[in-house]
């Protein structure tokens, strides 16, 4: 089967779907619009909730407490995975004075002290791609256990019920993210399996909860979304370059993350692997997985007749060490395929990949964007083909 081949069954078999993937990076834009009006907003409640718990450089007269502020970001599914990914980027990149967990919004509800342990103030992070009756559950639940929370909600949703369950006062905040769950998505969802924002929103949520969390300033923020919009629409550009890698036949696809880098997006392209098999015509989908980078090489089963995509990304020595474990994976005669999904900047990957080409650097924060659009083209090419 050719590449054009593939691209008229996307045509035929789910324009709409393709439509939703491609729109993204114009969603990325309104999310930084939107942040810019809500940014005195937010930064006005993350200073309370860092005064609160004592942290150096907060806006009260306890000032000069040298306290740590728990961020606890939850979620349910595709927003759950959007937190993961936010977490593991601002435990390196966050406002400083604060200890960022993650936990789903069911284990926040059903057992908040697993996460908080002695954590006196809170600021809860709850981000929904709709109506979730575990968040409102959780924030009740973590109220009762801590001496001071803060909420920040970010929904993709405007009618989404997380806004009951925070009070809208100085201690509560919630954003409702721009044109994520759209009309259109009603028409992805008679070709899929798919609820309002499950293809958009995993990436415009863990964008706001960065630009609403990270330490940069608004303008190295602003800048680096408008690189990942670039790369976002290269993508769609270069479709053509992604169908060419599941032409060849595999029996299995698994996503490669590696340490705390990608760990989301590995994650939500397994959970959207679920609702792109619904589009096959006939064929028998490929199996979806995902696994650790490092240690895929040892594993032959994890790979065994795999397309083994592998997200590249982090410092100088942590490229590094994943662009050798994919050499790696080449000398492995169990008939895996490794693939690398990377920025085009050194060190990077010799053998078949997608690579961002033209672009600055930019963190792994942002670089989680277009690598879900790129794990979505291709398990759209893979589920049609």
């Amino acid at each position: 089967m050719l590449e054009n081949d593939i691209a008229q069954l996307v045509r035929l078999n789910a324009p709409t779907v393709a439509s939703q993937i491609r729109r993204q990076p114009k969603l990325w834009e309104k999310v930084l619009d939107l942040y810019r009006e809500v940014e005195p907003d937010v930064n006005a409640l993350v200073g309370r909730a860092r005064a609160a718990a004592g942290v150096l450089g907060g806006d009260t007269p306890e000032d000069g407490v040298d306290g740590t502020l728990a961020v606890v970001l939850t979620g349910s599914g595709s927003a759950l995975n959007a937190a993961v990914s936010a977490a593991e980027s601002l435990s390196e990149s966050g406002v400083g004075g604060c200890d960022y967990l993650c936990a789903s919004a069911e284990d926040l509800a059903r057992a908040p002290k697993d996460t908080l342990r002695d954590a006196g103030h809170v600021l809860l992070v709850a981000l929904s791609c709709g109506d979730d009756p575990a968040l409102g559950q959780a924030v009740a639940a973590v109220r009762e256990n801590v001496e001071g929370l803060f909420v920040l909600g970010l929904t993709c949703d405007p009618a989404d019920g997380i806004a009951s369950a925070v009070v809208p006062d100085e201690d509560g905040l919630v954003i409702a993210l721009p044109d994520v769950a759209s009309a259109a998505d009603e028409k992805a969802t008679a070709e899929a399996s798919l609820e309002p924002a499950d293809l958009a929103g995993f990436t415009c949520l863990t964008l706001m909860a960065n630009l609403c969390l990270g330490a940069d300033d608004l303008r190295s923020k602003a800048n680096r979304t408008q690189i990942a919009v670039r790369m976002g629409e290269m993508v769609v550009m270069r479709e053509t370059a992604l169908s060419s890698l599941v032409l060849e036949p595999f029996d299995s696809l698994v996503f490669l993350a590696s340490g705390t880098h990608f760990q989301g997006v590995s994650r939500e392209a397994v959970v959207q692997a679920a609702n792109f098999a619904a589009l096959g015509r006939g064929g028998v989908a490929p199996t979806v997985s995902r696994g650790d980078l490092v240690s895929a090489s040892g594993d032959r089963d994890v790979t065994h007749d795999a397309l083994a995509v592998a997200f590249v990304g982090g410092s100088d020595d942590e490229k590094a060490s994943q662009v050798a474990s994919l050499k790696s994976l080449e000398g492995v005669d169990n008939g895996c395929t490794p693939v690398a999904v990377q920025q085009d900047v050194a060190p990077v990957y010799p053998g078949r990949a997608f690579s961002f080409d033209g672009f600055a650097a930019i963190p792994a924060a942002y670089l989680a964007l277009p690598y879900l659009m790129a794990a979505q083209v291709l398990l759209l090419m893979a589920s049609v083909k």
